[in-house]
């Protein structure tokens, strides 16, 4: 493991990040609702622009293989795409077990707290379609997720499963998956401290519930990263998570939205945890060997 390698990534990583938003934070511009959804888009990319710095300018190696830029399509695509929205439906059936909370697949709370053309909008749907409008919103969230989701997901994933998975492969699978998420989860700071990202009504708080949230769901990431030996499956994953996690709260009533119904509150990490401990369970045996193999492979094909 090149340690010095890796803390020239992180500080090329934060210090673009943190500097950037910061600027756009502090000049006022993050007040345009336009330019802050750009800018929090935008956001994105900057573990590529780190990975192509430090990899190709600094260290003049190349990228496309040993980051895993050219495994072939297989099932492991397909399962990373499909998965999420698992994993959302499960997180909100944790949800409903909680004090206070009940299936609502009518959505009348989220419909109430719209605006009202978007209220009247909602409820049409609920009239003209032959089927629940909940199928179309999981469609438009798996297409968009495997598509322009995908591409801005694929800005971070080079940097967390391509770049560091195999900078820290040393560690094994577990010690490694979960350093990325704990340097992954702050990187969002900016967004979580002065956008509300996924916690508007708690930002300091969200900052340490995100940090739980990518240490959850790092291993998971991994996991599809080495099975499909390509960060691909991992953008098509991490861009359907991306465009369906809301759909789990939509059909929430009460409770608390940010920090226990959704999949980055309480029941997701509940969620999470149980596929953590099923992987693990399943290969505790194998995985490292794997993560390993994925890797070698990638570099004797180099």
């Amino acid at each position: 493991m090149d340690k010095r390698k890796i803390l020239t990534y992180a500080l090329w990583l934060y210090g673009l990040s943190f500097g950037i938003a910061g600027l756009f934070f502090l000049s006022g511009l993050g007040n345009n609702v336009i330019l802050l959804s750009i800018f929090m888009t935008g956001y994105m990319f900057f573990p590529l622009i780190a990975v192509f710095i430090v990899q190709k300018l600094i260290y003049k190696e190349t990228i496309a293989r040993p980051l895993l830029l050219t495994g072939r399509p297989s099932w492991w695509w397909v399962v990373a795409a499909v998965f999420p929205l698992l994993l959302v439906g499960l997180t909100a059936l944790v949800a409903v077990l909680f004090p206070g909370t009940t299936l609502d697949l009518g959505m009348e709370t989220y419909i109430s707290m719209l605006d009202p053309t978007a209220a009247t909008a909602m409820t049409d749907l609920f009239e003209m379609l032959p089927f629940h409008p909940l199928w179309l919103l999981v469609g438009q969230a798996f297409i968009g997720g495997i598509t322009i989701n995908a591409i801005f997901a694929f800005g971070e994933e080079i940097g967390w499963r391509g770049f560091l998975l195999r900078e820290l492969r040393s560690l094994g699978f577990w010690k490694a998956s979960l350093l990325i998420g704990l340097m992954w989860g702050p990187w969002h700071a900016p967004l979580t401290l002065f956008a509300g990202h996924n916690y508007p009504s708690t930002p300091v708080l969200g900052v340490l519930m995100m940090t739980v949230f990518c240490m959850l769901l790092s291993p998971i990431l991994s996991f599809v990263t080495i099975k499909s030996r390509s960060i691909f499956s991992a953008a098509f994953f991490h861009g359907v998570i991306n465009g369906s996690a809301s759909l789990g709260i939509m059909i929430i009533a009460g409770g608390n939205p940010e920090l226990l119904n959704g999949l980055t509150g309480l029941a997701g990490f509940i969620v999470l945890s149980a596929v953590n401990m099923i992987i693990f369970v399943c290969t505790r045996r194998t995985i490292n060997h794997s993560f390993k193999a994925t890797f070698a492979h990638s570099e004797s094909a180099s």
